[in-house]
């Protein structure tokens, strides 16, 4: 079997520092003054989608990759800043990394299919302490649909072993928000929901059978997932 995890919400507490550092980026590079964070209100919640929209919708016109490079740039280095600052706000969830290593020793394959950009991503893994190096994984630089980062994500893990992908299974995706739960259900994945509060209960209105707020009691989280595989 082979678990995809998505970072921001769910290996990492770090959505309330993306959203701050999304609105700044985007008022400095962009001139947008007023943005949503809601990232289900945009056509691909990706990083690379939603740059793309904040240009079409700034600018009228598609995305010059000069200006959406500057963008990420920006983004990236105000996360720095964040990090230099505050590096609390920075944090694993908790257990996060006591189970991916209890994964990886079950021998279940293990990748990372996030809609955050690779070096804005990698930099949230490594700053709140996530054993990520050696995990394949895909990002918003490899696609706009999530759906297909995640089979990105697949692909390089069965090719990091030698595999097929389809010898790896449909597998299930583990996310916080509802573009999480709707992407597992166009690939025919199973899902496991980390959230708290509103975004969980959405996800359970939407028909998510395993939601929890962390990965503290992994003996669910496990079962949690041969059920939903299944």
């Amino acid at each position: 079997m082979i678990i995809i995890f998505d970072i921001d919400g769910t290996l990492c507490r770090t959505s309330g520092v993306d959203d701050d550092c999304w609105r700044r980026a985007a008022s400095d590079v962009l001139g947008v003054k007023e943005m949503t964070t809601d990232w289900g209100a945009y056509p691909h919640s990706t990083d690379e989608a939603i740059g793309c929209e904040l240009i079409r919708r700034r600018f009228g016109s598609e995305a010059d990759p000069d200006l959406l490079g500057h963008l990420r740039d920006r983004f990236v280095e105000l996360l720095l800043e964040a990090r230099a600052g505050s590096p609390d706000l920075f944090r694993p969830t908790p257990g996060a990394a006591e189970l991916l290593r209890r994964l990886q020793g079950m021998g279940r394959h293990v990748a990372i299919a996030t809609g955050g950009w690779r070096r804005s991503a990698l930099l949230k893994l490594k700053t709140s302490g996530i054993p990520h190096d050696g995990l394949p994984a895909a990002f918003a630089d490899d696609a706009h649909p999530r759906e297909t980062i995640i089979r990105i994500a697949r692909q390089r893990a069965a090719d990091a072993v030698g595999l097929s992908a389809d010898s790896l299974g449909a597998g299930v995706y583990v996310g916080d928000g509802l573009w999480d739960l709707r992407a597992s259900g166009v690939l025919g994945m199973g899902f496991v929901g980390i959230a708290e509060g509103s975004r969980a209960r959405a996800l359970e209105a939407a028909g998510a059978r395993t939601v929890m707020s962390d990965f503290l009691d992994s003996d669910r989280f496990v079962a949690a997932l041969e059920a939903s595989a299944t």
